[in-house]
């Protein structure tokens, strides 16, 4: 099923220029500084307040929208769970809110980071001045299968716990290198 038809897609806010920090603000800014695209996750602490002049399509941001990278030359997509009251997202993002009960949001942005996904986007993408932007016709175009939502539910949780995985292995793999970097710097110190 096409995504137009199973969610709504919406731009992130756009400025007419600098956005100024302000820690008085009305809003929380959220950007992609912010967002970790290796580990599919982003930061709330780490959001900027400002106080912006909001027009009618810009949507404030809540708890099961996806965020999908539209610029740049790596797209992807992250599941928001907790974020602060009143943040909007920066125009390098499109806002993906699930509009039918057929699909899970986990799911959805799960399937959004998908080779059949990446493959499509990179066929039908175009450029902008200076870097690969995703159109949001391109993007709501995006064939979405979509298995029973007990399927859905079962690849959501296994993707979290490879996620999970991935995480304690690459601790494991510092606490590693950092017990193999003392052992050599006591053996030298024994020498």
């Amino acid at each position: 099923m096409q995504l137009r038809n199973i969610a709504k897609v919406q731009s992130g806010h756009h400025s007419r220029g600098k956005i100024e920090p302000n820690k008085d603000g009305t809003h929380y800014l959220l950007q992609a500084r912010d967002v970790d695209a290796y580990r599919f996750s982003y930061r709330p602490d780490t959001l900027i307040r400002f106080s912006p002049v909001l027009s009618r399509k810009d949507w404030i941001l809540q708890s099961g929208d996806v965020l999908f990278m539209a610029r740049g030359a790596r797209n992807y997509s992250v599941i928001l769970h907790e974020i602060p009251d009143i943040t909007v997202a920066a125009a390098c993002f499109f806002i993906v809110r699930v509009s039918s009960e057929k699909v899970l949001p986990g799911y959805l942005c799960w399937y959004l980071n998908q080779a059949p996904c990446k493959h499509y986007l990179s066929l039908h993408s175009g450029r902008g001045v200076h870097m690969p932007v995703v159109r949001r016709s391109v993007m709501e175009n995006i064939d979405i299968p979509l298995p029973l939502l007990e399927t859905q539910k079962i690849i959501v949780d296994i993707n979290a716990l490879m996620q999970k995985e991935e995480e304690l292995t690459g601790k494991l793999a510092e606490k590693r290198k950092s017990l193999l970097t003392a052992t050599c710097i006591t053996a030298c110190r024994d020498n």
